[in-house]
């Protein structure tokens, strides 16, 4: 009866983490991004996300280039780069290969850097008209 709990133990295990990063990290990761000052119109990838300030779910798979535009101040744009997650360790540690691969197709095994972009805009200089003599 001993042998029967520890091998069902075992099972339940390896299945609740056969893909670790898939389960504990899904496929997006909410990313939040805040102006100064608020209300600039949001793209991700060129993909409209709105206005700030808010929180993305942003697809963890790749990197991705993020532009804040607001009328009267210079675009800002900047990077969210993908690392490896700590979780996607746990499948190694685990030796479940499967497991690995379900994250890596998914997307999963990664985290977005960095987890929070906040900016303050710049306003646009405006030059003055040079008088002719």
């Amino acid at each position: 009866m001993r042998r029967l709990f520890v091998l069902m133990l075992a099972i339940i295990s390896m299945i609740a983490l056969s893909a670790c990063s898939t389960v504990l990290n899904t496929t997006s990761q909410g990313v939040e991004l805040k102006t100064t000052p608020p209300n600039a119109k949001i793209t991700v990838d060129g993909k409209k996300f709105g206005m700030s300030p808010q929180i993305v779910n942003i697809d963890r798979g790749g990197n991705h280039v993020v532009k804040f535009e607001l009328e009267g101040y210079e675009t800002y744009e900047t990077q969210l780069t993908r690392k490896i997650s700590f979780w996607f360790w746990g499948n190694v540690l685990n030796g479940f290969i499967p497991g690995m691969i379900v994250d890596m197709f998914t997307g999963s095994m990664y985290n977005l850097l960095p987890e929070k972009i906040v900016v303050e805009l710049i306003p646009v200089k405006v030059e003055a008209p040079v008088k002719k003599r």
